[in-house]
């Protein structure tokens, strides 16, 4: 069971490099987002950040009514990062994060990503950033789906000292793309 996921997750980041997001093929998908999230205890890169866990209410394509996301995020040059604002002085780009989404039908469609980044003030606790990423499979009506899609997302921080490893977020977000439901 482990293999069949590896080679298919490997399938599904390789369907992301040869398929541009936004991609005219398949029916567009698209859904806003918003709930919270918060730091887990678990750091597998060993780089002082911790994967973090949100969980929203989303309302879109298809009844979306839920979304569940994992992310761990790396420390990164700021340079290196697109369009961060002046004030924004954190910057960490993206590991690895999987997605859930859930519909009014309890169906669920799976996202997968290695692409993209997170700007932060530390002062404030204000955070923004655009997350690039694939669909590989799902339950019932999108167990064979396929597809690419881009969220971009904010929110805050709102236990000082911002930016630590503990605390709660806010977060709202968009989900844009393509689906494939074969």
């Amino acid at each position: 069971m482990k293999k069949q996921f590896l080679y298919l997750l490997g399938g599904a980041l390789t369907l992301g490099l040869i398929v541009p997001v936004g991609a005219a093929c398949g029916e567009p998908i698209s859904l806003k987002y918003a709930g919270t999230g918060f730091n887990t205890s678990v750091d597998n890169s060993l780089d002082g950040l911790p994967v973090n866990i949100s969980l929203a209410e989303a309302k879109g394509s298809f009844g979306a009514k839920r979304v569940e996301i994992s992310a761990e995020f790396d420390p990164i040059n700021l340079d290196s990062l697109p369009g961060c604002a002046v004030g924004y002085d954190t910057g960490v780009g993206l590991l690895y994060s999987a997605v859930v989404v859930t519909f009014a039908d309890l169906s669920q469609l799976f996202g997968f990503s290695d692409q993209g980044w997170l700007c932060a003030n530390s002062q404030s606790g204000h955070y923004y950033g655009e997350v690039y990423g694939v669909y590989a499979g799902g339950t019932k009506r999108f167990a064979d789906a396929t597809g690419t899609w881009v969220s971009a997302f904010e929110g805050n921080h709102l236990e000082p000292p911002f930016l630590q490893p503990a605390g709660i977020r806010s977060i709202t977000g968009t989900v844009d793309g393509t689906v494939d439901l074969n």
